[in-house]
């Protein structure tokens, strides 16, 4: 008998239906003698359409009710599965983060979860119950409720894994796995039956929505087999791994929407590392930064611009910085292969790639495993197509 914890996303437990077909999914797997934790996300679009509620009564709502808000699209959710494996002869619970026991840093909206006490958890089990467990979701020492970004939920299903020692952790979704580039943009993607935790990490943090960052670094770190499957479906999926891959491999390419250029005019370059503490300490994450006569430019979320607004604000006022601005037709279009970038050439070959199809690159920077380049918005699909098709070409 295995420990597995399965997490279904948004999509996969969207409608009543999919919901029924997610237990009976489960069902099945609890009547071959596993042991199951269930982490689910809010049904479909449900976390777009609180957060477009709130912004209907308030111009700009408070990040603590905001989370107070946003935590009811999983309890519905979670209530709704174990209902539905109630009248399927399965036994189940379903369960908060705070009644799981899942106790996180105290910043609303991108909290960190610091430790997972689980006692609720392991009875139920030892109940014989299918555990099912709101993600996305926990609670602070002060016992106030938080959240963990978007794509927390991943983060959650790793996480407890790792707490409770799991066997694997199963991350299901409306994609039979991860791919070389979102298959809605370049139809020709190839499909990843493997791929390492950190060439995982750069698809993630630039773009690929399969997975949230945090979760494959949790996995890495705790020696968590992780894997990622359609709900739709019996195939194997993509399998997460500590192999490395093939030298100068390309793997993916990416752009992100949903994050925008943002630079930053320093009073004087020592007072950087004020920047990246008060960053650190908000909780906002920073992609493909550099620095550049006095000064700083990176990509960074759409969504958390209230609170690069705050923190830059507060900067300002101290002195740290002199001004800054936000681009949001500036978005990401990364290129990710193990050791593609230590090639000195690479930077160059991306950027000639997108100048001859008359797509201009304001910025470039390269890491150990990624190239990253800022083009306008309305370019950017037409970008990841050209790249593709230079860098993985047809499928094999």
């Amino acid at each position: 008998m295995a420990l597995i914890v399965q997490k279904y996303g948004g999509t996969s437990v969207g409608t009543p239906e999919r919901i029924c077909a997610v237990a009976d999914r489960i069902a099945q797997a609890k009547r071959q003698g596993d042991d199951l934790i269930v982490v689910v996300s809010a049904m479909g679009q449900s976390t777009d359409e609180l957060i477009d509620l709130a912004h209907q009564v308030s111009k700009q709502p408070p990040a603590r009710e905001m989370d107070m808000l946003l935590t009811t699209g999983e309890r519905i959710s979670m209530a709704l599965l174990s209902m539905a494996l109630w009248d399927r002869k399965v036994a189940a619970v379903s369960l908060t983060g705070s009644q799981s026991g899942i106790i996180t840093h105290g910043a609303h909206r991108r909290a960190r979860i610091k430790r997972i006490l689980g006692d609720r958890v392991r009875a139920s089990l030892t109940e014989g119950k299918v555990t099912i467990v709101a993600g996305f979701q926990g609670v602070s020492e002060t016992k106030e409720i938080t959240t963990l970004g978007r794509g927390g939920s991943d983060t959650t299903a790793v996480a407890l894994a790792a707490a409770l020692g799991a066997s694997r952790c199963e991350i299901y979704t409306d994609v039979d796995g991860v791919y070389s580039a979102d298959p809605r943009i370049v139809p020709n993607a190839r499909f990843l039956p493997k791929i390492s935790h950190d060439l995982m990490v750069e698809l993630a943090t630039r773009g690929a929505g399969v997975l949230h960052p945090r979760s494959v670094e949790l996995a890495k770190q705790y020696g968590v087999s992780l894997c990622v499957r359609n709900s739709l479906n019996s195939k194997e999926g993509t399998e997460v791994t500590t192999q490395g891959m093939e030298e100068y491999q390309v793997v993916g390419v990416t752009s992100d929407s949903g994050k925008s250029l943002l630079t930053v005019e320093l009073s004087r370059s020592t007072v950087l590392g004020a920047l990246w503490d008060a960053a650190a300490k908000a909780h906002l994450s920073i992609v493909a930064p550099q620095f550049l006569d006095g000064k700083v430019q990176c990509f960074v979320d759409q969504d958390a611009q209230g609170e690069w607004q705050k923190c830059l604000g507060e900067l300002q006022t101290g002195g740290f910085i002199k001004r800054y601005w936000l681009d949001t037709q500036q978005v990401p279009v990364s290129v990710v292969g193990d050791r593609f970038s230590q090639d000195g050439a690479a930077l160059r070959d991306v950027i000639e790639v997108l100048a001859e199809k008359g797509i201009l690159v304001t910025i470039g920077a390269a890491s150990a495993l990624a190239v990253t380049v800022a083009v306008r918005a309305d370019r950017a699909s037409e970008a990841v197509q050209a790249l593709h098709a230079k860098y993985l070409g047809e499928p094999r």
